[in-house]
Order: C-alpha cells, then structure tokens, then sequence
C-alpha cells in the first residue's frame, strides 16, 4: 500500500489523536511507544480528542507521521501488528484516560474486533429444514437476516411497505436524521468510512441499509408490501398458522419460528382531538410527509415538541409564511455543535485508509456512551433541593442545559417556555446545536403552550382562540407501548394484547411465556435512552436468539418457550429497577410509559449487562 507522506500530513491535522496514539503501537508492534506519548484526559461523551493540548497533538503526529510512513514504505497493510487482548486493553486505557473495569473489556473487544474480516464471506449453507420469518426489513430485519443466513438458518422476510429501511424509510420528513454518532450507529461488522455527516439524514442512512441488504443478498428472500394481520401457534403441529395480506390477498401458512422486527416506532400516534374529521386543509403525521409541497409560503401548525418536531421546525421555518408550534412541554437538549456538521474528507480519507484507524474510533465513541451517565439517572430519596432534578449530578447537567439554553435566548418572553420543569434525561433527550432556538426566534415562528381543544374547518382551536392553518403536521410520536400492533398474535393462551394491553412482560425483551417460538427484537424494554445505540442492541438480541435457534436444531427440539418464573424474576426485577429512576419519576410523563405511569419500552440496564446475558444463552431457562 503507498501512503503519501503530504496526503497523510494533511488528514493528521483533522484526526483523532488520542486514537492516533494507540494507531502506533499497531505500526511499531511496541506496547511501550504508548509511555512516551502525552495521555489523554478522562474522556467525555463527544470529546475525541482527549483534552490534549496543540504542543501535544503535535508530538503524536509527529511521531505518527514518521513510524507510519516508515511502516508503509517496507510493508503492507495486511502486516500490521494485531496486538494481544492485554495489549488491547492497555490501549483501550491510554485512549480513553482511565482503566476499563474489568467486566467492561469483553463486551469493548467483541465490538472493537480488531481483526474483523467480511462476514459475507461466512455466510453459511442451510442446515436445517427449521424456517423462521422474520416481520420487517427495517434495520433489525435486515440484520436478523444476515446473522441468520451466516448460520445456516432458512428464513424469508415479510415487509409491509414496498421497500425496505423501517423508520428510516417512512421518516422522510426534513431534517430527519439520527441522533447517534454514525461511526457508531452501524453495524459493528459493516462499517460506512464515507458518511457525509457526522449526524447522518435519512436519505443517507437508508442509502446505507439498501448496501447492506444487497450487499449480503437478501432480497431473494423478502417478500415486500406483505402485511403480516394474525398469527396463532398450534401446538398440535408446533408451528405458527400465519395470516398475510398481499395484494388485496390472503395467504395463510404454517411457519416454525417467528421473530418480531416491527420494533417500538411503527405506528403513528395521533391524538385523540374532536373534529379531526372537518379540517379542510393539509394534515398528516410527520412519519407520513407528501410528495407535494405543503410548507412553501403556506400558515403551517407543528403539533408536538419532541425528537420529530424538534428536527422539521428549523428546516421548514423559512419557508412558511406562518409557522405555529403547539408544544405540551418542552425538552430537555444536550449541547452538541456536530450535530449537524459535515465529516471533511481528511477524516474520511482516515476512515478509509488507515487500518483500525475506524475500529479505535468506534470505541472511542462508544465507550463514553456506554454506561458512564447511568448513575445519575437514579432518584436520590433525601435530596430535597429541587423538584426539576433527582440528585446532586443530574442537578448539575440541568444548570448546564439551562445555562447552554439561556445563551441562546435573546426574546425573554420564550424562556419560560422553553426551560423544561421537569429532571433532565426524563424524556428523550435531544442534540442541540442552537438551529431549535434559532427558530423559534424568527418572526414569523410562534410558540404556544396552550392547549389543543379541537379542529375546526379552518385550522386549531386552541384553549384562547381559534388558529387558521393551510398545513397541520402531527409530529406526535408513535404507539410505542402498542407493541406488535396491529398484528393480532395468540401463542395458544389467548391474544397477546389482550392479555398484557400496554404491559407487556418478557424476559430481555426477547421472549415471551405465553408465545412459543417466537422472538423480538427492539421488543419491550429494550429501547436505549442513556447510552449506546439501538443496533448496539439489535446485534446483542440477534446474537443470542440465533443461539436459541441453533440450541433447537443441535437438539431436535420443535418447541422452544421460556419458563414463566424466569420471565417473572426479570419482570419484577426490570420493574424494581424502574421504580428507582428518572423516567419514572412523578414529573415526567413520555413515551416510555404507558397508561398507568409505568416505563415499558425503555432499557434500565448497563450495556454490559445485557450484552452479558445475551452473549450467554441458557436452556435451562426454556422449556423445550
């Protein structure tokens, strides 16, 4: 491989360093280089350059440069040292300014995988006469069809929509993009070097999803606008009977497993508002945006102020005449000046050219969003201070979040609307890089806080008096705690929803007791709102129900169903959690809960706890 010494000179100046540094000892096979380089500060979430100051990000790069040229100029790429899982470990503590506990370092060196390699390469040859259907090609149906395929497992995918991508396809509203670093939010084994932004928009990120699907074949087994409507285990055949709609037709057939990729964001919630019926103008939700333009020169409403609304407003304000905001409560942002900034092409060159250079970034991204915040999400019972936080910690983000806000507002009149009364990080927090409050001080922006009483023909009539609109956009969110819905799912002891409505019970939020065969990912309780990223999630369900299928076909075994007490030991266990901590906390109400206040959706857990328990499949937790 020939690297040029100026193009690498000058992609240096947009590095890492902290990642640069540990890079060396792959170049020089010496553990030791790491004592003679300046070490990073204790890293911080969205912090990659370790606090180092300009006299010793030059230092690395001066070494780098010279041991990297010389690496290069008598070896090639595929020479460079892999070091061993101590060494490993050692780097993991230079980069991130502090020692990696002990119970942190499997689950870091499974996802830096340093010696990763294409896994389309391992894809295997069917084993097994066992078929699974997987419900949804969005990001966790793809993936489940990948990790599938590379064991050997018959599947095929239904898909309701005429294409794939899930929520990165039907989200096309502006500004719709993630809200996880992008070098982290992919897969672990299917890195993208190229992403445009750091925080990436839909169309990009859908981009990225059809690669993969095609990339490991799996359109010959999906079948699309194939809506999955009824599904009932029969125990005399041990199969499920399944009920899809295609093309105005019904088709029923039996299957033998079934894993749920619908996930928890699938159905759009509108609220229950009389008069819905005799608006004349424009009105959808924000997961269902036309083709038309609606926005250009029109009196626009945003119904909501959460992760959606929070995204359209800055990219449509401009071009409306008039545009409303009916907010129920504000949110709480995170300070983020990335959040909509490009990645230069030095860092892609980077990315792209310098081996593991992408790995250590991903780690370096990863570890400070892992568990770090988790702590302070816990209800301290004899703090008294404040009822707009829950301890001493999370007391002191919610001045920090103020403080970055306050700085922001310039018409006094918005500050108490905007300035959340509620604990930090008890909703969905939000990437603030100033464009939300930058809208809401255009002229021709308004925020109201009164309440929505119902339509009318001509627009909102609000708790003061009625709004004329051309557009109304419920950026409402979803039926989150529906989970399934609107498949009717009976595993032999009656329909799901009827039995749990909006409190489901599982075990992971995997599997159920009362449905054999069956499995879900991005299922109930798993939703990540203090760390990691979804996939993150995703690859941990994956790999642990494709375990439990391998574990049926090693055995023989047609039936595979958790047991009902361990299911209720982590049930009650999950709830106790809850019970303790800020989403659950009387001053917040969100989408995590359900009707009667209880968080339902949303993970309580460490990362490495769960990557723990899901890397370790155990039958004797199943009846089979």
């Amino acid at each position: 491989m020939n690297i040029n010494k100026q193009t690498l000179e000058s992609a240096l100046d947009s590095a890492s360093f902290p990642v640069v540094a540990v890079l060396l000892v792959h170049f020089t096979g010496d553990i030791s280089i790491l004592d003679k380089l300046p070490k990073p500060n204790q890293v911080m979430l969205g912090e990659t350059q370790g606090f180092l100051s300009k006299e010793d990000k030059q230092i690395i790069k001066n070494l780098a440069l010279k041991e990297i040229c010389r690496f290069f100029s008598t070896h090639e790429a595929n020479d460079i040292y892999v070091p061993s899982n101590e060494e490993l470990n050692q780097m993991m503590n230079f980069i991130v300014g502090e020692s990696v506990s002990s119970d942190y370092i499997p689950m870091m060196l499974s996802d830096l995988n340093i010696a990763s390699h294409d896994s389309k390469s391992d894809l295997g040859i069917t084993k097994t006469t066992l078929e699974v259907l997987i419900v949804g090609a969005g990001m966790s149906g793809i993936l489940a069809a990948i990790k599938l395929a590379e064991r050997g497992i018959k599947f095929k995918i239904y898909e309701k929509n005429i294409d794939l991508g899930g929520t990165w396809y039907e989200n096309k509203y502006p500004g719709s993009r993630v809200d996880i670093a992008n070098h982290f939010y992919s897969y672990s084994f299917e890195e993208n070097h190229q992403w445009s932004e750091h925080f990436s928009q839909q169309p990009e990120l859908l981009d990225y999803f059809k690669r993969c699907f095609d990339k490991y074949d799996i359109r010959k087994n999906t079948y699309f606008e194939t809506k999955v409507t009824d599904m009932k285990f029969d125990d005399l055949t041990q199969t499920w009977e399944v009920v899809s709609l295609n093309d105005g037709r019904s088709n029923t057939e039996m299957i033998n497993i079934v894993i749920s990729c619908v996930g928890q964001l699938n159905q759009a919630k509108i609220p229950h508002i009389k008069g819905l019926d005799k608006f004349q103008g424009n009105m959808f939700h924000s997961s269902k945006w036309p083709d038309s333009d609606v926005i250009d020169g029109k009196k626009v409403a945003v119904v909501g102020s959460g992760a959606s609304a929070f995204q359209i407003v800055p990219s449509i304000a401009k071009y409306c005449e008039e545009l409303t905001i009916f907010q129920r409560s504000p949110p709480w942002m995170f300070p983020n000046l990335k959040y909509h900034e490009k990645v230069d092409e030095e860092k892609k060159w980077l990315l792209e050219n310098l081996p593991f250079y992408s790995r250590w970034y991903r780690f370096l991204l990863f570890y400070p969003g892992s568990d770090q915040l988790l702590d302070s999400l816990f209800i301290d019972s004899s703090w008294k201070d404040r009822e707009d936080s829950i301890n001493q910690k999370n007391d002191e983000m919610r001045e920090l979040f103020t403080n970055a806000m306050l700085a922001q507002i310039s018409d006094q009149s918005l500050i108490d609307k905007v300035i959340p009364k509620y604990p930090p990080f008890g909703k969905r927090m939000l990437q603030d890089n100033g464009a939300w409050l930058e809208a809401l001080h255009l002229p021709n922006v308004t925020l109201l806080t009164e309440g929505v009483e119902c339509m009318s023909a001509k627009g909102i009539v609000s708790s003061e008096k009625e709004h004329e609109f051309d557009t109304v956009i419920f950026a409402t969110g979803f039926k989150a705690q529906d989970f399934f819905d609107p498949i009717d799912i009976d595993g032999g002891s009656g329909s799901f929803k009827s039995i749990y409505k909006d409190s489901p019970r599982s075990y992971l939020g995997i599997t159920f007791s009362s449905m054999p065969n069956f499995f879900a990912m991005y299922g109930p309780g798993t939703n990540l709102a203090h760390a990691g990223s979804i996939i993150f999630n995703s690859e941990c369900q994956i790999n642990y129900i494709c375990s439990a299928i391998e574990f049926m076909m090693d055995n023989d075994c047609k039936v595979i169903k958790v047991k009902p007490d361990i299911e209720k030991q982590y049930q009650d266990r999950f709830d106790e959690q809850h019970s303790q901590m800020v989403w659950q906390h009387p001053k917040v109400s969100s989408w995590y809960q359900n009707s009667t206040g209880k968080v339902v959706t949303t993970s309580p857990w460490r990362l490495v706890e769960y990557w723990n328990w899901t890397n370790n499949f155990n039958p004797d937790e199943y009846d089979f």
